[in-house]
Formats: C-alpha cells, structure tokens, sequence
C-alpha cells in the first residue's frame, strides 16, 4: 500500500535524475517514475512511508537547487486510493495490455506461418498430381496413337508397306525388304516411327 507521494518538479532531465538519486540515497522509498511532462518540465516521483518521502523530497530540493533547475516539489501524504489507482493502474492496464497484444501478434504469426506451410503442401499435392495425370495422359495417347497407327499400318498393302520402309530408311534393299512378311514390315515401321520419338 502507497502511504504518501513525493514529487519533484525540476527543470531539465539532469536536474531529473539528480532529485531521483537524492531521493533514493537519502530514504527508504522506491522509484514510481520520471515524467516528461513538456517545454523541459520533468517530474520525479517517489512513494514510501510519510517521514520517509518527506525526508526524501527535501533532500531533492536541496540538492537540485544548487544546481539551479528546481520548479517546485510536492508531498502528498496518506494518498487516496482512487488517486492511487487512477495514477497506477492506468500504467499496469496498458503493460497488461502490451503483453496480450504481443502474444496475440506470436499467435497471429504462428497462425499465417501454419497457413503458409498447409498451402505449400497443399500446392506441392496438387503438382504432383497434375504431373502424374499429365504422365498418365501421355501414356494414354502414345497407346491410343501406336493402336491407331497399328491399325493404319494392317490396312494397307504390302507393296505401300515397302514404299513407307523405304522413305524411312533407304539403306535397306528390295531383296531384304521381300524376304519379310507383313507382319514383320508393320513391326519394322513401328520400329521406325519409335526410333523418330
């Protein structure tokens, strides 16, 4: 519980920490804060038991008089709970309230970076399927296209079949060519056009 209130107003930050070191050697009180209140007013406070904050205050005055900056001081003894509350705990709301936001933003973060990591994978899945229905689709044409070049390739004549062997490849010779049945001149065709892909 806050017993009094000391406050040091000073002229400068030098003059600042000269009134909170005085106060804090010279009695047993703690350190509430060092406000900057603007155009070079700063004000040093200190709690603590009544004698104490007194006693602390006075050594400040002294002590920062002699350096010229002192504005004015302040001993509030018995301080009003409302007072107590209304000027600390504004300060242990707002470090509460950093502290939730901070861990919602970790929480947010962890969150994205799990999203993140689900669509990578996600993507990852969908590659590998379109590779393996491509490959597949690949497969499918180079069967339907060899059934329909079978097909092609039994309809025509034996003479056409020559002819075709011989564009293909015209190193090979007429007696080879009728040494070899229909069966074996499709085959050699296929041969070909496998050899070209």
């Amino acid at each position: 519980m806050i017993n009094a209130l000391g406050l040091v107003e000073v002229i400068g930050y030098v003059a600042a920490i000269e009134a909170c070191d005085v106060c804090l050697k010279s009695a047993n009180v703690h350190l509430v804060g060092i406000d900057k209140v603007g155009s070079g007013i700063v004000t040093v406070s200190v709690t603590g038991d009544v004698g104490a904050v007194k006693s602390a205050v006075e050594s400040a005055q002294i002590s920062v008089s002699r350096i010229g900056s002192l504005r004015s001081t302040h001993v509030i003894p018995r301080l009003h709970q409302d007072v107590v509350e209304a000027l600390f705990k504004k300060e242990e709301s707002k470090e509460n309230f950093i502290e939730e936001d901070t861990t919602q933003i970790k929480i947010n973060e962890e969150i994205l970076l799990k999203e993140d990591l689900e669509k990578e994978i996600e993507s990852e899945v969908l590659n590998n399927e379109l590779e393996n229905t491509n490959e597949n689709m690949n497969e499918e044409i180079n069967e339907n296209n060899t059934n329909e070049d079978k097909d092609n390739l039994s309809k025509m004549s034996v003479k056409e079949l020559k002819t075709l062997i011989k564009k293909l490849d015209n190193s090979i010779t007429h007696k080879n060519l009728n040494s070899l049945r229909k069966e074996d001149l499709i085959d050699m065709v296929e041969k070909f056009n496998r050899e070209d892909k």
